[in-house]
């Protein structure tokens, strides 16, 4: 994509649309087009990143005049000068951040057997964030802002620019990937540390040592950097093993990138479904499905079971490659609650393993679950259930079983 003005023509706005779509709908295709284009930190800068890193500062600025913050019937809406003066640092930060991010994509590249190159290392910094930057669209209404989840897809675009981009090999690009997220995560945090630091507010507040407190009830345990690196650095091994051992099954795949983990067979899982639950429910059907987005492989094995006009449906999902990246929310020690008068949610370690708990009072709904070695999700919803009897569904589930399977 030459030098252009995203703004200055029709031409030139449906390059700039066309990159958009490609990188998002055809990485492994867009990604040798974009390293072979001539260009320099500034034009990128100029013709792509300075216009898609500012759709989360401005929908984050409208949604917060429109709609303010609120939670447990407490709301606050800023003023115009507060809310503009926040996004103009968050959008300047923004942008310094890819920068530095570049910086470390480029100085750890060697160590894993790719190249050094400045451009390069920006073009994958830049246009890997495409994801992440679009979807902050749904902070522009508040209530849709958990949708902004959709942004780790940048992680699958990360990870599929690496060995085009930097040149490491494909065996060692999820091992990579990996080291430079962790380091992309700590960069995240500290520039909502910084920005608490010129602008403190009523929603976000901390500091890096000690636990740093976020928007929506959520804490992060910054001293737990070195441990969470080092557990990063052995999951990233153990993908990388992993790939090496099919790798010499694949040579008639083509060009297309083998799985990092073998999924577990559906069967497999189907077996760890428990004929009944305890305090009498008995399961009605079982059923199993595969399926996938962006490379990734998902299982599923579910049941359903009743009692009554209890319904309590037990899921066991293979998250593969994907629990590895989840998992680093608990390895920050991170953690989210919330609370109303009718419902609550809360998030967090529980004995070593990530959990996540919801229940609605009114409706006595919810749903207890639990993520097994990184990679499993053990999950009980229910209507009509007690927590308790969420909780003893998922206890009813053989872990030590699951355990073995996800090595």
């Amino acid at each position: 994509m030459p030098p252009m003005n995203v703004l200055a023509d029709s031409a030139a706005r449906s390059a700039f649309l066309a990159r958009l779509k490609n990188i998002l709908l055809q990485p492994k295709a867009e990604w040798p087009r974009i390293e072979a284009e001539p260009a320099t930190v500034g034009s990128i800068y100029s013709n792509y990143v300075i216009y898609v890193a500012a759709i989360p500062v401005l929908c984050t600025l409208i949604g917060s005049l429109v709609f303010g913050y609120g939670a447990a019937g407490i709301s606050y809406r800023p003023s115009f000068a507060a809310a503009l003066t926040t996004a103009v640092l968050q959008y300047a930060l923004q942008l310094g951040a890819v920068y530095v991010f570049a910086l470390v994509i480029d100085a750890l590249a060697p160590r894993f057997g790719g190249h050094q190159d400045r451009v390069s290392a920006f073009k994958l910094a830049a246009y890997s964030a495409t994801a992440s930057w679009l979807a902050g669209v749904f902070t522009l209404v508040p209530a849709l802002s958990i949708l902004t989840i959709l942004g780790l897809y940048s992680l699958y675009l990360l990870y599929t620019g690496v060995p085009v981009l930097v040149k490491v090999p494909q065996e060692r690009a999820f091992a990579y990937t990996a080291t430079i997220v962790v380091v992309g995560i700590v960069l995240t945090l500290l520039a909502a540390a910084l920005s608490t630091c010129f602008l403190p507010s009523p929603t976000a507040q901390g500091e890096l040592s000690g636990k740093l407190n976020l928007p929506g009830g959520v804490t992060v345990d910054m001293d737990k950097l070195d441990e969470a690196t080092k557990r990063m650095e052995q999951m990233a091994k153990r993908m990388e093993q992993s790939q090496q051992s099919v790798s010499s099954d694949q040579s008639s795949v083509g060009t297309e990138e083998v799985a990092t983990l073998a999924p577990i067979a559906p069967d497999d899982l189907k077996a760890l479904l428990p004929e009944s639950l305890p305090n009498g429910f008995t399961r009605s059907d079982v059923s199993t499905s595969t399926g996938g987005a962006a490379g990734m492989s998902f299982v599923t094995a579910k049941a359903n079971y009743t009692k009554g006009d209890k319904r309590i449906t037990l899921s066991l999902i293979d998250l593969g490659a994907v629990g590895a990246f989840a998992a680093l929310g608990g390895m920050f020690g991170a953690s989210a609650t919330e609370e109303t008068e009718t419902f609550y949610s809360k998030m967090g370690q529980v004995d070593g393993r990530m959990t996540i708990e919801e229940f609605n009072r009114e409706t006595v709904s919810g749903k207890f679950g639990v993520v097994v070695s990184d990679r499993v999700l053990v999950d009980a919803e229910g209507s009509g259930a007690t927590v308790e009897e969420l909780k003893s569904a998922v206890q009813a589930v053989d872990i030590g079983r699951i355990e073995a399977l996800a090595k």
